[in-house]
């Protein structure tokens, strides 16, 4: 009867109880990451969208040994756009995915407004290569998405995507790209919009292009200097920070030229670490700002705070 009596007690308090705290969801990634101060320029990473890598992509050593590294089937990573203020001018590095891919729409254009940026503020748009997240945030409905905007592409990038040799030597399952590659140009060029360049030349002040050869045979970083202070953007020089920065002689399985991949990774990686610049890398997890050290044969991150 005692036993029964205290259960009854303890429904009644259940029912008049106040109810527990409902787990909260976590609060959503920022989108617009806290800006990097470069001499007279401010640099503001944007996050278009998170992504991962299976560790299948990669070559250059067993699965065993990249799952130690990684820790896990899928690396994780980002899809990272990069905002350059000076004075009133507005640039870009990259652009995101856009709707190109309807799996991977972009939010580039979300987190410009979060940033108090419009599309028509945009004057000059860097492209390290012309890959679908790099240039999908380009075009929207058919029509140039930064209408005020020059898009500075390398030359030698522009002409393997606009090869018929080259897009015959691709594997088929890789050459619809270069149909989307050509029709995000063509917009492009009806608008008078784009602008060719040699990797080394100067695409404005205080801002170099450098050839990062391999990833594509046109892959481009750009340096901005000023004031004694650099930022190196690197584009997609590496893909998997968990990996590439321990083995740089890893490379992932679309390197277009995974010999000379392999060579521009390692000797950018030895440089930047020497010479204690920061980088901005669009695969890094987000912000993918920071420093790079050596550390045994390999390397370390450590993102800018």
């Amino acid at each position: 009867m005692n036993t029964l009596l205290y259960l009854l007690g303890l429904m009644f308090v259940g029912l008049f109880a106040a109810p527990a705290e409902a787990a909260q969801p976590a609060p959503p990634q920022p989108m617009v990451g806290k800006a990097v101060v470069v001499g007279d320029f401010s640099v503001v990473p944007l996050l278009d969208g998170a992504h991962g890598f299976p560790i299948s992509l990669f070559k250059g050593a067993d699965e065993a040994t990249l799952l130690a590294m990684a820790g896990k089937q899928q690396v994780s990573g980002s899809f990272n756009v990069f905002l350059i203020e000076h004075g009133q001018e507005r640039f870009l590095v990259d652009t995101g995915n856009g709707t190109l891919r309807p799996e991977r729409n972009g939010q580039l254009l979300l987190c410009l407004q979060e940033a108090k940026t419009a599309p028509e503020d945009i004057s000059k748009i860097f492209v390290t290569h012309l890959h679908g997240d790099h240039i999908g945030g380009l075009v929207k409905d058919g029509k140039s998405a930064f209408p005020k905007a020059q898009v500075y592409v390398a030359r030698i990038e522009y002409d393997y995507w606009m090869s018929d040799e080259a897009m015959r030597q691709t594997p088929e399952g890789r050459r619809e790209a270069f149909s989307m590659v050509r029709g995000v140009l063509r917009v492009l060029e009806h608008d008078n919009l784009l602008v060719l360049f040699t990797p080394g030349e100067v695409v404005s002040p205080d801002i170099t292009s450098v050839a990062l050869f391999g990833h594509t045979p046109g892959h481009t970083g750009f340096m901005l200097a000023s004031k004694g202070k650099q930022l190196f953007f690197v584009g997609d020089l590496l893909h998997a920070g968990s990996i590439q920065f321990a083995r740089p002689d890893i490379n992932a399985d679309f390197d277009v030229d995974q010999s000379m991949a392999r060579e521009t990774r390692q000797r950018t990686l030895k440089q930047v670490a020497q010479d204690a610049m920061p980088i901005a890398a669009v695969h890094l997890p987000f912000p993918g700002v920071g420093l790079v050290r050596a550390e045994g044969d390999g390397y370390t991150f450590e993102t800018l705070k």
